[in-house]
């Protein structure tokens, strides 16, 4: 005796995944009209599952497009800041051009008699080393049983060092540390750099040497006449200014 055994091919409903058979046109519970949904089914099943769940990945041309637009941004943020730092500089040089008109400079004469009066301590401060060199020399020889004329021309020499020494100290320790010596102090005046501000030990020593620049013929000193903020080829030299102390107080206050 033979048995017959049924089988029945099933499948799910695309909208509801209700279980109909293989047959069926139309979803038993949803409605849905099968031969309608399951090429959509179809399609949504050969999607990746980054883009089932709605995100699309993007494709080579958008990815360019997006490389160069953050390098648009990139080029935008430098060409901004580089036209605020421009601004800002601009607006320095204004400022700074407007402070120049208030200040008064110094002028050749007040810098020449400022000048002759360190001169004259220089002077002072050399005949005091001289008398302290020349002691000291003379019992240094004494204890050999020797005298400062049997080798005059040895002391002259030590003499001449420590001078240029004490000159060269007393301009740059000077200009270094306040931007005055004794003698612009006592005439107003003031050595500054850039923007009025202090100058350093360099530019002091470099400015004490440009001296000797300045001397050749006088001209570099003849200079402060005819250069409109009274600049010297020493002040030249070192990017160094001289003022009117008091024109700088005033200013400030």
């Amino acid at each position: 005796m033979g048995v017959a055994v049924a089988i029945t091919i099933s499948m799910k409903c695309p909208k509801c995944e209700f279980v109909l058979p293989d047959d069926s046109d139309r979803c038993e519970r949803c409605g849905a009209d099968l031969a309608r949904e399951q090429p959509r089914a179809a399609d949504t099943a050969a999607l990746s599952p980054v883009e089932n769940l709605g995100f699309v990945q993007p494709s080579e041309e958008d990815k360019r497009k997006a490389d160069w637009g953050f390098v648009l941004d990139q080029e935008f943020d430098r060409l901004y800041e580089r036209f605020k730092k421009e601004e800002e500089k601009q607006k320095d040089k204004e400022k700074y051009k407007d402070e120049d008109q208030e200040i008064r400079w110094g002028g050749f004469f007040r810098r020449c008699s400022a000048f002759f009066i360190d001169l004259a301590i220089v002077f002072l401060l050399c005949l005091l080393l001289f008398y302290l060199s020349y002691v000291g020399y003379h019992v240094g020889l004494a204890a050999h049983d020797r005298a400062v004329s049997d080798d005059p021309v040895s002391f002259l020499r030590l003499a001449l060092f420590g001078y240029l020494l004490l000159v060269a100290g007393y301009f740059v320790l000077f200009h270094g540390m306040d931007g005055r010596t004794v003698g612009k102090w006592l005439l107003d005046l003031r050595v500054v750099g850039r923007h009025h501000g202090p100058i350093t030990y360099a530019q002091a020593l470099i400015r004490c040497f440009g001296y000797l620049l300045s001397a050749f013929f006088g001209i570099g000193f003849i200079w402060i006449l005819l250069n409109r903020k009274k600049r010297g080829w020493h002040d030249l030299l070192a990017r160094t200014w001289v003022i009117r102390e008091s024109s700088l107080r005033g200013k400030e206050s």
